[in-house]
């Protein structure tokens, strides 16, 4: 079972936008795909509700902690889990990631995402979790300034950052609403979804075979 956290205690971040996509995106590669909603405006939960309560990806319910959930989730054979994280809340975070294969951090090109979203990196670091940074939100093409300098930033830290960024689209928004994902509702959101999950699942897939290397 391989599960992969969206983790950031910064909020606005679109954490649950984009694990809500990637987990839909990824139940089209597996018929085993679950969604923990860890954050108490249960924003997936009331999306998973509005999109039919469907069995791929299915909804677990019953846990506030992901270790609560992942431990009565490896009793029913999922082949991915996907953590939607808090924000605020560093405990729950850190338990998250202390349960995860690997942790998707996303955050938005702005000084201040920066800076806050640095507890959920250290967290990460300390953890030994393999992890990668997606900027959302971004306002696309070659005059991203912010995007830019936010990339540069992130590379002088030793930050690993996705190839892929998220364009900040209107269909991300609207379609939460009716239950879809902005993949469903664009092609062009649809070619970023589809290039970020190819990038999360590969690293996840590299990182669990490290695991369990070191396991040996």
């Amino acid at each position: 079972m391989y599960i992969i956290g969206f983790l950031n205690s910064k909020g606005g971040v679109g954490k649950s936008t984009l694990c809500a996509a990637v987990a839909v995106r990824a139940s089209q590669d597996s018929k085993r795909v679950c969604i923990v909603d860890l954050d108490p405006q249960r924003s997936v939960a009331e999306w998973w509700g509005r999109r039919g309560s469907p069995d791929n990806p299915t909804l677990f319910k019953g846990a506030d902690r992901a270790s609560d959930a992942v431990e009565a989730l490896e009793l029913d054979g999922w082949d991915w889990v996907f953590l939607d994280g808090p924000p605020g809340s560093l405990i729950v975070t850190e338990d998250a990631i202390g349960v995860s294969t690997f942790v998707v951090v996303p955050m938005r090109a702005s000084g201040l995402d920066l800076l806050a979203s640095q507890d959920a990196v250290k967290l990460c670091q300390d953890a030994g979790v393999p992890y990668l940074v997606v900027l959302n939100a971004c306002k696309g093409g070659a005059r991203d300034k912010l995007m830019e300098a936010a990339r540069s930033m992130l590379v002088a830290h030793d930050v690993p950052i996705a190839d892929t960024n998220i364009t900040l689209r209107t269909s991300f928004v609207t379609a939460m609403t009716t239950g879809k994902t902005g993949a469903e509702k664009d092609t062009s959101a649809a070619g970023e979804v589809d290039a970020l999950w190819r990038e999360i699942k590969s690293a996840t897939l590299k990182a669990a075979r490290a695991r369990k290397k070191g396991g040996a």
